[in-house]
Order: structure tokens, then C-alpha cells, then sequence
């Protein structure tokens, strides 16, 4: 990930009023609102082929720290990112629902 990638994830996270820090291996960590032992982890994934750069993906992962588990991973383009906190938290509820916690 080169530094205007990462620069340009941060700024997206910070416009959509998530605020995060930056972890070793150039993601962006932050925990998930109401529900601090779950974290959210954001990479940028690259542009699609052929399409507009607000086209451009952004990788995110939703961890269960207490577990040491992954309970979901997807890719979004940057245009959707406002709804991130929203998908993270009802695919949180869902894995809370299935392991009964």
C-alpha cells in the first residue's frame, strides 16, 4: 500500500466519523462502536478495472478479540463506505445471535 493510499483510507474513515489508528501492516484499526471488544480492520484494496476511481475498493474485516476470531470480511467501494458501521454491526449481531453471546 503506498503512503497516498493509506492517507487517502484514513481521510475516508475520518469523514465518516470513524476514528482509527494506523496498525504495522499499513490497515487502519478502530473498534466497533458500542461493542469495544470487536475490531474493525480497513485495507484499501485497489481500483476495479475500468471503472471511476470513486469505484475503488476498500477491504474491511470485523474480529471478535475475546475468541480470536474472524466473524466477517468484505470489500466495499469507497462510495458505500458510509454504510460500513452499519453492515459491521448488524453482521455483529448476527454472529452474536449464532453463538449465543
Amino acid at each position: 500500500m503506498t503512503l497516498s493510499n493509506l492517507q487517502k483510507l484514513v481521510a475516508l474513515a475520518e469523514e465518516h466519523g470513524i476514528m482509527c489508528q494506523i496498525a504495522q501492516n499499513e490497515c487502519l484499526i478502530a473498534s466497533l462502536p458500542g461493542d469495544d471488544h470487536f475490531l474493525l480492520a480497513f485495507t484499501w484494496s485497489g481500483a476495479v478495472e475500468g471503472e471511476l476511481a470513486n469505484h475503488e475498493l476498500v477491504a474491511v474485516t470485523v474480529s471478535d478479540l475475546l475468541a480470536e476470531v474472524t466473524v466477517a470480511a468484505w470489500q466495499i467501494p469507497t462510495y458505500l463506505f458510509g454504510l460500513v458501521l452499519r453492515q459491521a454491526q448488524m453482521l455483529v449481531s448476527a454472529y452474536k445471535d449464532f453463538t449465543g453471546q
